[in-house]
């Protein structure tokens, strides 16, 4: 045993020099997979050392390029490299010991960052599947990854992860939880973060761009989990609007109008437009207005999150407008695509491959044909009405309104504001 753990040392002294020094060719080399095998194999404060310095760089220097999927003998080193670090990671997440900030939870951000050049897309020469794989192995139920977060995240003693790497944690933790049955964590996940953020006396730490990416993170799990538990969209819903609050009170110009900004969100996500006209398609039969479906509306407003609208063409055909999950191969599992369909035949005629950050709205342009389907695709316009959402609190619009007048919001945009710019952000408000 002695010998074994000198020679781990001797190798992560190796390997950790080939990596500042940038000598060693961190995706092709074994001595750097030995070496990570080695901190599960020999744990020991050398180890975590190793782990604690090395792993994110090594992580990063794989991903960072790109590799054609057709070499095989590379992709197979760094799919290695990538399940041991997932391994170490989680293995760190069961430490009760270790409180503090757990610096492989940034190593395993990077591994869950879909934008990386090594994973690139199908469409290309790139590896997405392998991102994909990585995320089923840190939630598989010998892991338990995502429970072991939870666990973490919920600890008053535990260090938040940065920003950055909570972000790609939280994209993680969408995607899993469209496939993988992982009972309280992602709720927990959810809770906790807020938790995090509305309890954080200055959030000026952080930047707008990716306070705005965690946000739109929680909102989208939220709103996946709601299936199930409705009451979290009422406390994402009551999370935003006092995010929102603390932002727009603070003494960063740059965070007070990226609070205004969120007003502005919060207002379109009270309502949705009540039907949408379709036109120019290749099928004439699609052309037309589809009204919002009435299986959707409860008491005057729209009470589920997955919304429909639908059209009976003057063939008889009956039409739906809908977003669909996509979950083949290759894609982020929680992608949200809309189609044109046939609600009786199930035969899609036009679809539009949506952003992730654009999925809350029906697309207007970009649509494209189903193969065989006729051309053109067709342009989209919504109907300048509107009809209210609402959560297990009831009319969000009522709810806004309500919190603007008792946290005097108008007061508080217009008695700060600076300059012309905070006008026109909040006039929509005013």
């Amino acid at each position: 045993m002695s010998q074994s753990l000198a020679a781990a040392k001797a190798l992560w002294i190796e390997v950790g020099d080939g990596v500042d020094d940038k000598s060693l060719t961190v995706f092709s080399s074994n001595k750097v997979l030995s070496a990570l095998q080695c901190v599960i194999r020999c744990p020991c404060k050398e180890a975590q050392r190793f782990s604690d310095m090395y792993m994110k760089p090594i992580v990063n220097a794989i991903l960072d390029q790109q590799v054609d999927r057709n070499e095989k003998d590379t992709n197979k080193t760094i799919a290695a490299i990538l399940r041991t670090s997932i391994d170490i990671a989680t293995k760190e997440l069961t430490n009760p010991c270790n409180t503090k900030k757990c610096s492989t939870l940034e190593a395993l951000g990077s591994i869950f960052d879909k934008k990386k050049a090594y994973y690139g897309d199908s469409e290309s020469s790139g590896n997405p599947q392998v991102r994909v794989d990585m995320i089923m192995r840190f939630g598989h139920s010998s892991h338990k990854g995502f429970h072991l977060l939870a666990k973490r995240l919920n600890l008053a003693s535990s260090e938040f992860p940065n920003i950055d790497t909570l972000h790609f944690l939280l994209l993680a933790t969408i995607d899993a939880s469209f496939v993988l049955s992982l009972d309280e964590a992602p709720r927990r996940i959810s809770r906790a973060t807020m938790d995090h953020l509305l309890g954080e006396d200055d959030l000026t730490k952080y930047p707008t761009q990716y306070l705005y990416l965690v946000r739109h993170d929680l909102q989208r799990l939220c709103k996946k989990l709601s299936l199930s538990t409705p009451q979290l969209m009422s406390e994402f819903n009551q999370f935003w609007r006092s995010l929102t609050l603390k932002l727009i009170k603070s003494e960063s110009q740059q965070h007070k109008l990226f609070g205004l900004k969120e007003i502005e969100y919060l207002i379109d996500a009270c309502r949705l437009p009540d039907a949408y006209i379709v036109k120019g398609a290749g099928y004439e039969f699609v052309n037309g207005r589809y009204e919002i479906s009435p299986l959707v509306i409860s008491n005057g407003c729209v009470s589920a999150q997955t919304f429909t609208y639908e059209r009976t063409s003057d063939c008889g055909k009956k039409l739906i407008l809908q977003p669909c999950l996509m979950t083949e191969p290759g894609k982020s599992h929680c992608d949200v695509w809309f189609y044109l369909s046939s609600s009786t035949t199930g035969v899609d005629y036009y679809f539009h491959e949506t952003n992730p950050n654009e999925e809350q709205a029906v697309p207007l342009l970009g649509w494209r044909c189903i193969g065989g389907s006729k051309h053109p695709p067709p342009t989209l316009e919504q109907s300048s009405n509107t009809v209210p959402f609402k959560d297990e609190k009831g009319n969000l619009e009522k709810q806004l309104n309500k919190w603007a007048v008792e946290n005097d919001v108008y007061g508080i945009i217009l008695g700060r504001c600076i300059d012309e710019s905070h006008l026109r952000a909040s006039a929509f408000l005013i």
